[in-house]
């Protein structure tokens, strides 16, 4: 293998261990003396911690091999490790690790590990999380109490002009407010329906009612809330860890998911009717809310 890819993998796992253990000092090509050998050992990357008066010490491989790391490659590993006297020993390759070679590594407690990172290099990933997705849909509908002696004119589209409260101030549109409480998560978002719900802090507003100027009138929201269950694979955009191969799960401090479409999760997404129903377990469960005045 070429030097330069050698040296940018150990770069890549010394920068992924340091946004693990920010806490911890990671060096990567250090020399320490062999206990045993009595001559230097090159390490990748070593990761030194102080606990209380002990210095705990991490040596860190790395194969940028084309297949598998065999069990001879955890053999010698593990002779360095012992030699240079460190407390863990950990062997990351990108092509993985025989079956032989997780054995022996488990017995002798090896860590053995993939990079996961969505940088910009050779050893890039694409990534999605297993997700359950709820998608809660209200339709709205409004109704209007008056009671004043003046004629008020209802005309289409009458809870989307601008009302006001009774010392001037501007209190947007009933539609508008609503929708905006929808989504902020101040209406019951449970299924069912819910009627009479306040829309505006104060229990009357006034409206140009056509015939004389502003009149008082008492709006409420009617809530009619359902929802739909889904499952799906949700991209990552930012990830950095490693891919424990012993347990198959990845470690990371972090990760940044894309955008959520619910309209493209309607459509490609599993439909479930319970969570249980997912075919491997969720990472995470979202739930967003949707909403139409009808």
């Amino acid at each position: 293998m070429a030097n330069n890819d050698w040296r940018d993998l150990e770069h890549l796992v010394a920068n992924i261990q340091r946004k693990l253990a920010p806490e911890a000092k990671v060096e990567h090509n250090v020399k320490l003396p062999g206990r045993d050998s009595e001559t230097e050992r090159q390490i990748d990357v070593l990761v030194t911690q102080q606990i209380g008066q002990y210095e705990m010490k991490i040596a860190i491989d790395c194969k940028d091999y084309k297949t598998p790391v065999d069990v001879k490659g955890v053999e010698e590993f593990m002779g360095m490790v012992e030699d240079v006297g460190a407390h863990k020993g950990v062997l990351v390759c990108p092509a993985g690790f025989s079956a032989s070679a997780k054995k022996l590594a488990k017995k002798r407690q090896i860590e053995l590990y993939r990079p996961v990172d969505t940088g910009d290099h050779k050893w890039r990933i694409t990534a999605t999380i297993p997700v359950t997705f709820e998608v809660v849909t209200a339709a709205m509908s409004f109704s209007l109490s008056y009671e004043y002696p003046q004629p008020i004119a209802i005309r289409e589209k009458f809870f989307s002009i601008d009302v006001q409260a009774p010392d001037g101030t501007k209190l947007g549109t009933a539609a508008e407010t609503a929708m905006k409480a929808w989504s902020a998560g101040r209406y019951p978002s449970e299924p069912g329906v819910y009627d009479g719900l306040a829309i505006f802090p104060i229990p009357e507003v006034l409206v140009d009612g056509q015939y004389g100027g502003l009149v008082p009138v008492k709006m409420m929201l009617n809530l009619s809330v359902s929802s739909k269950m889904y499952f799906g694979q949700l991209n990552i955009d930012r990830l950095s860890g490693f891919l424990d191969e012993q347990t198959g799960l990845t470690i990371a401090n972090s990760f940044v998911v894309g955008g959520i479409n619910p309209d493209e999760i309607q459509s490609q997404w599993t439909r479930l009717e319970r969570t249980e129903e997912a075919p491997i377990p969720p990472v995470l469960s979202l739930r967003g809310l949707t909403g139409f005045a009808r």
